[in-house]
């Protein structure tokens, strides 16, 4: 499709969703297509470094891409229906898309303290614009904006702060299962800097929480 001249927002929109929806490799989808041409949100992804001790895969868009396609994977090998896939791997995609207005160099290490929140408000603006579907939109938007949760908490975290989140989420039409999907995926997709999964001790309290 790439090529064929000027799309509309709602094109863009259009084609991020099928792909998304269906892709085996949405990366390579979201590049043939043109893609990152078209959303300027993603396009800075690729100009936002990020600390190689974390991130020695490279770019944001490095990162975000591979968390997309581990993403459309853990969904296919889940089974999972369409809806639930798009909103997995589009929250993984998204999941950083905060990071070029809050990423500083200090010291020689390079942060993005806040990248959650802000993460979360351009996926609402940039989903209208793109006329995405709003219960997916809303959905994405709180796993991005709750995705760093884990990252406070040593051990096992709290009945409390599981519920905390677990109830964000379901407010907003997603779940703490779905969540754990994008934390995944975000955490494999670091190369050498992987690390265990992180919402493994969240869903084993969830599984307690009695309420």
């Amino acid at each position: 499709m790439a090529g064929r001249g000027i799309r509309s927002d709602r094109d863009v929109g259009a084609a991020l969703l099928r792909i998304a929806r269906e892709d085996a490799v949405p990366s390579k989808a979201i590049r043939d297509d043109a893609i990152l041409d078209a959303v300027p949100e993603l396009a800075a992804l690729a100009e936002t470094p990020q600390d190689p001790y974390w991130h020695p895969e490279g770019d944001v868009l490095v990162h975000s891409l591979w968390a997309a396609d581990l993403a459309a994977a853990h969904a296919d090998e889940q089974g999972f229906d369409a809806d639930r896939r798009a909103l997995l791997v589009l929250a993984s995609l998204f999941h950083d898309l905060g990071k070029p207005d809050t990423t500083r160099h200090r010291n020689g290490r390079i942060s993005s303290h806040g990248h959650d929140q802000r993460g979360a408000e351009l996926i609402r603006s940039m989903g209208r614009r793109l006329s995405l579907p709003y219960p997916l939109v809303r959905a994405a938007a709180a796993i991005a904006e709750t995705h760093m949760a884990h990252v406070s908490v040593r051990g096992e975290p709290s009945a409390k702060a599981v519920r905390r989140v677990r109830d964000r989420l379901e407010a907003a039409g997603t779940s703490l299962e779905d969540w754990a999907v994008v934390v995944r995926c975000d955490g494999e997709a670091r190369g050498p800097a992987a690390r265990p999964d992180a919402s493994v001790p969240w869903l084993r309290v969830a599984q307690s929480l009695d309420d």
